[in-house]
């Protein structure tokens, strides 16, 4: 039974996740959706998929959309970033409707964090949470600019579309520059809203319980979020600073600890990021890799699975046969998913670079590195506006991967968790010479 509804799920996401791709684009075709004439099909094609994948790279700059056309970007990036199975699940709830058995049961074999009873109090936060935290967050960016001098009017707007993007980890916004023209208030508004989406629904849920004091502690998938979450905020800002810009040019401390929050598949800027150094581009690409955290609006490898993976590599130095974290041993099955999902990552990257070199051979490869990655963690940043460069061939599969690398981990798990098997046959052990 549970492969038969892990395939539901599959198809499920593939199929709702590429329908509102297909409808952005008919939408985005529309008379009045720009305002220098029509956008042509690739270019639509390509903004609406990012937009559903909440990435946030783009053919044509935000700036160049009406007032429609923004509204219908917000609204793709909304839906993408609750994601679609959640928000199903929560107009269900909301018409005064519960979840049938087998949707439950279908959420909870993607998360065996939470109990069935559990999981439907679980869905029911998402939306709430969401909202919630996108007003206040839209509020204290709307504050910022009004400060930057801007108009009382439009910078309402202006901070309901941040507001939006930067929760669900997009990266679009409806200024040229990115973030980098903005008030100190709103950029700290926007990496907040980047913080509180790529936790994860599940550590909210989590902290909620323990604060309603449901439960006494926090479990350990939770405590492992929040540190490695840490970790990456405070080592990603020391190293960017340390690496600084080209030339040997300084980056200062603000700049690097947003670009710290935003690599992590946010894709918000406050400067250009072909300035950054060597050290800093390869830096900023390895935190794009890990991304944000499962059952959140980001996307890459996950902080979970690179936190299981780094416990495994430390846990083998120390000569135990056992992977510990917190004083509880890690199931073997989540240690063999961890490492599955690196590799695959790391060899999706590599046929992305590949192909992306074939398509645009005269583009820098350190560019097209950068490009690939961007698109396949969901992050939406690109170096010196290589996106908009690219021909409708590479713009498409550009497109194509940031459609994988969004449904690509979530429905690797699903993949992994049908096929695996509990069998009574136990076949004899042999050591294999490693290293």
């Amino acid at each position: 039974m549970l492969l038969s509804i892990a395939k539901k799920g599959q198809s499920l996401l593939l199929l709702s996740f590429a329908l509102f791709a297909l409808a952005g684009t008919l939408l985005l075709k529309l008379p009045g959706m720009t305002l220098h004439g029509d956008l042509a099909w690739i270019d639509a094609f390509f903004m609406a998929t990012s937009a559903t994948c909440i990435t946030g790279l783009a053919t044509v700059p935000v700036t160049e959309f009406t007032l429609a056309g923004q509204i219908v970007l917000a609204v793709l990036v909304q839906i993408g970033g609750i994601g679609i199975m959640t928000l199903s699940a929560s107009i269900l709830l909301s018409l005064g409707k519960g979840l049938s058995f087998s949707d439950t049961l279908l959420i909870s074999s993607i998360n065996d964090n939470f109990s069935l009873r559990g999981t439907e109090g679980l869905t029911r936060i998402v939306l709430k949470y969401s909202l919630f935290t996108e007003g206040a967050g839209a509020a204290v960016i709307y504050v910022g600019c009004l400060l930057n001098g801007g108009d009382w009017l439009k910078s309402l707007w202006e901070a309901v579309f941040v507001a939006v993007s930067s929760f669900c980890n997009a990266g679009f916004t409806p200024y040229a520059d990115s973030m980098a023209s903005q008030h100190a208030l709103s950029k700290i508004g926007c990496a907040a809203l980047i913080v509180f989406g790529g936790l994860g629904v599940y550590v909210i849920y989590d902290l909620l319980q323990v604060v309603r004091k449901k439960q006494n502690r926090l479990r350990v998938h939770s405590k492992v979020v929040l540190l490695t979450t840490a970790v990456l905020l405070i080592a990603g800002t020391v190293i960017l600073k340390c690496a600084g810009l080209q030339g040997g040019v300084a980056l200062n401390w603000s700049d690097a600890a947003f670009l710290s929050v935003s690599c992590r598949t946010a894709g918000f800027s406050t400067f250009e990021i072909g300035t950054l150094s060597d050290a800093g581009l390869l830096s900023a690409m390895i935190l794009m890799l890990i991304g944000a955290s499962p059952g959140s609006t980001g996307g890459g490898m996950k902080t979970s699975t690179v936190a299981v993976a780094a416990a495994a590599i430390w846990n083998t130095f120390l000569g135990n046969t056992e992977v510990l974290m917190f004083k509880r041993m890690v199931p073997g099955a989540n240690v063999l998913r961890a490492f599955s999902i690196i590799v695959i990552f790391l060899l999706l990257t590599y046929t992305a670079t590949m192909v992306m070199q074939i398509l645009a051979p005269r583009t820098d490869m350190t560019a097209v590195i950068f490009e690939s990655i961007s698109a396949l963690t969901t992050t939406g940043l690109s170096m010196n506006g290589t996106t908009s460069s690219f021909l409708a061939p590479a713009k498409f599969m550009l497109a194509v991967f940031m459609y994988i690398g969004r449904m690509g981990p979530f429905t690797i798990m699903l993949f992994l968790l049908s096929r695996e098997k509990r069998g009574q046959l136990k076949y004899p052990q042999e050591r294999i010479i490693i290293g």
